[in-house]
């Protein structure tokens, strides 16, 4: 909601932003523990409230989403070395399991396997909780962009590319530029229900 404001006789628009309803909730929690979210919160300019809030956050969208289907938490360094080593046939059959894993997923949530939903409900969520790369995207009409900041390993990058490039090819787009450089991989494509 946008409301016209007048100060010092200038006119300017003012953007309302609609409140979320909270509720209180009182929580007991152990001397340490409460040190550490303290000293935790403090660290990351935040208030106590709101550094719970962000754990809880955290926790149920991982619960929602990612450990919906069973997973293995594994050291990044441990997996990122076996990805390295792994031969190129290997995984490319790796890749391919790929849009399997997000339908398996997506059924158990109950979420519709499209293009939109892969995109909020699961490279996101890759992103934010599995820390395989980092993830933006940009929606324009029926142009979509997808960027993915991998790292400095070639290997890994290729590995992603391919990953993401499986699920697209699932969903039947038709990718118009797909380009990988120094840890970077963009896609770009149209919707195909706009085609």
């Amino acid at each position: 909601m946008i409301k016209r404001k007048s100060f010092c006789g200038v006119g300017c628009d003012i953007e309302v932003l609609k409140r979320v309803s909270t509720n209180r909730l009182t929580l007991r929690l152990q001397s340490d523990l409460l040190e550490i979210l303290k000293q935790s919160a403090d660290k990351k300019d935040l208030t106590l409230n709101a550094m719970i809030t962000n754990i809880l956050n955290k926790n149920i969208t991982y619960d929602e989403t990612v450990n919906v289907i069973p997973n293995m938490v594994v050291p990044y360094d441990l997996f990122f070395n076996i990805i390295t080593k792994v031969e190129a046939p290997d995984v490319n059959e790796i890749v391919k399991s790929a849009p399997n894993v997000v339908k398996k997923l997506f059924d158990i949530m109950g979420v519709q396997y499209d293009i939109d939903h892969v995109i909020h409900n699961y490279l996101t969520t890759l992103s934010k909780y599995c820390n395989w790369f980092e993830f933006s995207y940009k929606i324009t009409g029926n142009n979509y962009r997808l960027v993915f900041c991998t790292g400095n390993s070639s290997k890994w990058t290729t590995f992603v590319q391919q990953y993401v490039k499986s699920i697209l090819d699932s969903l039947k787009i038709i990718v118009i530029n797909d380009s990988l450089h120094d840890g970077i991989v963009v896609f770009e494509f149209s919707h195909r229900d706009y085609l």
